[in-house]
């Protein structure tokens, strides 16, 4: 029961944080009641409203998506940020998100997440500014922003394709729309205190979202088109409305639920195909413009060599007039006006030919150029290359070579440390301090009270172990199983464990100062330790010393089962002296410590069942042999009835293995899940969640199973 009590109290500070003593009990007993409908109704809201959350409880995300819950109320708390409850990518599904009246300072950029959300209420916080995020937004189609600090709108509103509703009334410092709210062609109803804008005046803002649609419209040079009409309007949700998980709804079948889930993932994926394909008509239209772009450019080159070339003939048809004007001038002396004519039309053709070779030269120049420059930067190249592969070899050959005489040193290290390990052994065998730390250690070896509590330290540990790997094999099986169930007894577990582990230590100490006093009571001489070392060996029950054997886990399943465990201590005697546990009575338990009947009734229930399983294991066995033997009294058989095995013989029959490195066995417990699925190294690690429920780690227990 007690065990009962502490993992409640463990919840609700967990929900409540540092400040849950200022909580009244019926908030806590609300907050409860509302996390176990959230596990337990199959309906799709989940209610955290009016619960005087400081932050959001570890794990609300992930039950949202494991019970695939779409709608989540927050509203009415005292929440700063979303942090702590989980990852936001785990709330694809969630369609309304009702954050409004809490001390929110802003939205997190991670809101890009919730792609299939439909209504979003912050109203009645201290935010400042609308993320750039809220583009990826593109069902929402309700936004209420109302009572907050915004001083201006974002532009990537108008990328809310489906937007309907939009309310930003009460903010004192926002005076003004953005322009790119024209684009969103969807919208009906802009709800905003028109008296106190600026862009668009207010004469236009008080006239309705009609007017201002015209009016964003006109300024961004857009054809106004009116919404049109949707087949189902999103109702707009009351901030103030609780919703009650008792009262008895209209609930769907769960074929037309599954189908609801499937549509909508056809439509995630449909979202992202189009994306996609948007992405890459962007690509294909940007390809198209660069190539229209390098065509304007060869057509304005040949415009001007078609410029030039006409400029030459237009020079040749001057040239040519002006030679017939002489002639004509001239035509008393027409030897000199052909020698002149002769000798001008030489020179013409002579600069022609030089202005074509000085072009041709040129083009060549320009070429040969462009070739030397590719020629000198493949060089470059190469010689980077050779140069890099050279450094490259040269760094190998010496890392190489530190290697060598690294493993060269460490060995005489190592070796040099074995000897010194080997002086230091022999020095501390005479120290008086290493025989006082034998003597303690020998006295919690045959103490009975700490032999048994670690027995049930290992029994709990083994317990864990296999309550972890029935989850894994259940889990790469796909078989369905009870969570909850599993949960709830692991958390029993660890419980148990911490309580043992407590109570280990406080034996520890005991023992402890008993030795002290036992110490402070005899002489001081330089061998005291090893004189009641000597004690202890002569004195200790031999078959309690001997680490080869450990108590049978059969067994104390059934101790545990009749509720006698902790008289294990009592049993000592008859454990480890070799005999059948058939021999313990009534009245050799009550002269060896056990008191009350009712213990003495159940250890002696504990031992016929332990008695009769191990028999019907000896039946089973029989029966399965296969050679056939000589005929053998049962009775005349000896079996193991002393309630201990040998560790050598084999160890659990589920031994779990990590699984983080997948070779070592599992040590650590986490608390509070409770799985024990991690080795010490592993476990040591930066590690802040379960790797297997990826629940929050508060702390950690290491335990052995033996």
């Amino acid at each position: 029961m007690g065990c009962a009590v502490s993992c409640v109290h463990q919840t609700t500070m967990a929900l409540f944080g540092k400040h849950s003593s200022t909580n009244s009990s019926d908030t806590r007993a609300k907050l409860e009641r509302k996390l176990y409908l959230a596990k337990e109704s199959p309906e799709s809201d989940f209610d955290l409203s009016e619960c005087e959350l400081r932050r959001v409880p570890s794990g609300i995300y992930s039950i949202c998506k494991v019970y695939r819950k779409e709608h989540l109320h927050l509203h009415k708390n005292h929440l700063e940020s979303l942090d702590n409850g989980g990852h936001l990518s785990d709330l694809y599904l969630i369609k309304v998100l009702n954050l409004s009246y809490n001390i929110f300072s802003k939205i997190p950029d991670d809101i890009r997440h919730l792609i299939s959300l439909n209504e979003l209420y912050i109203q009645g916080n201290l935010i400042k500014e609308i993320p750039e995020s809220i583009e990826c937004l593109q069902n929402l189609q309700i936004l209420d922003i109302s009572n907050n600090r915004l001083t201006r709108l974002t532009p990537a509103v108008g990328k809310l394709k489906s937007l309907r509703k939009l309310n930003i009334t009460e903010n004192k410092g926002l005076n003004q729309l953005c322009p790119e709210l024209c684009y969103v062609t969807n919208i009906i109803q802009i709800h905003l205190d028109g008296e106190q804008f600026v862009f668009p005046p207010s004469e236009v803002a008080t006239q309705g979202t009609t007017e201002i649609m015209k009016f964003l419209c006109n300024v961004m040079d857009v054809d106004y088109c009116p919404p049109e009409p949707f087949e189902s309007e999103v109702p707009v949700q009351s901030p103030n409305l609780v919703i009650d998980p008792f009262t008895r709804r209209s609930s769907i079948t769960w074929e037309e639920h599954e189908a609801a889930i499937i549509e909508q993932e056809n439509k995630i994926h449909e979202a992202a195909k189009q994306q996609r394909e948007k992405f890459l008509s962007k690509i294909l239209q940007e390809q198209l413009e660069l190539d229209s772009e390098i065509a304007k450019i060869q057509e304005v080159k040949d415009a001007d060599r078609q410029r030039l070339i006409k400029a030459i003939q237009d020079d040749e048809r001057e040239i040519e007039c002006l030679v017939k004007n002489f002639i004509q001038s001239e035509n008393l002396k027409p030897e000199v006006v052909q020698q002149q004519l002769a000798h001008e039309q030489a020179e013409h053709d002579r600069i022609l030919e030089i202005t074509r070779q000085n072009y041709d030269n040129i083009r060549k120049a320009d070429i040969l150029k462009a070739m030397a420059t590719l020629i000198e930067e493949d060089y470059v190249l190469q010689y980077s290359k050779k140069h890099y592969e050279d450094s490259f070899n040269s760094v190998k050959e010496s890392m190489l070579m530190q290697e060598l005489e690294g493993a060269e040193k460490l060995h005489d290290l190592l070796k040099a440390k074995d000897d010194s390990r080997s002086i230091l052994v022999q020095q501390l065998l005479e120290d008086q301090d290493i025989q006082k730390a034998v003597v303690a250690s020998l006295v919690e070896r045959v103490d009975a009270r700490s032999w048994s509590l670690n027995e049930e330290i290992s029994l709990i540990s083994s317990h864990l172990a296999r309550l972890s790997v029935i989850e894994q094999e259940k889990k790469k099986l796909q078989v369905a199983y009870n969570y909850n169930e599993l949960l709830h007894q692991r958390t029993q577990l660890v419980n148990l464990l911490d309580d043992l582990l407590d109570q280990q230590s406080l034996r520890r100490k005991q023992l402890i100062d008993t030795l002290k006093e036992m110490e402070s009571q005899t002489d001081k001489t330089t061998d005291f330790w090893l004189k009641n070392y000597q004690k202890l060996l002569d004195s200790a029950p031999k078959s309690l010393l001997n680490i080869g054997k450990h108590l049978d886990p059969v067994f104390a399943n059934y101790l545990l089962q009749e509720g006698v465990i902790h008289c294990l201590p009592f049993l000592v005697k008859f454990i480890f002296s070799g005999e059948s546990l058939l021999n313990v009575t009534l009245e050799g338990l009550k002269e060896n410590g056990v008191l009350l009947s009712s213990d003495r009734e159940g250890i002696i229930r504990a031992i016929d069942n332990y008695v009769g399983a191990k028999n019907q294991n000896f039946e089973e066995t029989e029966n399965v042999t296969l050679q056939p033997t000589a005929p053998t009294d049962i009775a005349e058989t000896e079996l193991p009835y002393s309630g201990v095995v040998n560790i050598v013989e084999g160890g659990t029959s589920m031994e779990s293995e990590c699984v983080v490195c997948m070779d070592s066995r599992c040590e650590v417990v986490f608390v509070p899940c409770g799985h024990m699925c991690c080795c010490q190294p592993c476990a040591s690690k930066d590690m802040d969640c379960c790797p297997m429920c990826r629940g929050d780690i508060e702390r950690k227990i290491k335990v052995m199973i033996a």
